[in-house]
């Protein structure tokens, strides 16, 4: 599940915790040159953005970024309002209740 703007395919967030601790809440994911853009959350409850270049001129390079709960949040919104306006309501549902948990804790 997903949808693409331009060279970017805007991805469903992850149900759990990965193998180490992260859960994606929201994807990017670039075709031209290869790049991943990630917001996640860790299992200790801490917020990160990662950004990724797999292709081009700055491959295999890879910066993660601690963020705040309110930052997260924005994001999660920003994200979802982009689902709304390109009628991915089952996208902005599953966003909306990561939305929610984040919220509560």
């Amino acid at each position: 599940m997903g949808f693409t703007i331009g060279a970017w395919l805007h991805n469903a967030p992850d149900i759990s915790f990965d193998a180490n601790g992260k859960q994606a809440i929201v994807k990017h994911l670039c075709f031209g040159p290869l790049e991943t853009q990630i917001w996640y959350k860790l299992i200790d409850g801490q917020y990160c953005r990662e950004i990724h270049f797999i292709e081009g001129l700055q491959a295999g390079e890879r910066y993660t970024d601690f963020i705040d709960k309110s930052e997260m949040l924005e994001v999660i919104d920003s994200e979802i309002a982009l689902c709304k306006k390109h009628n991915e309501t089952n996208l902005a549902a599953l966003l909306q209740v990561e939305r929610e948990k984040i919220n509560l804790s």
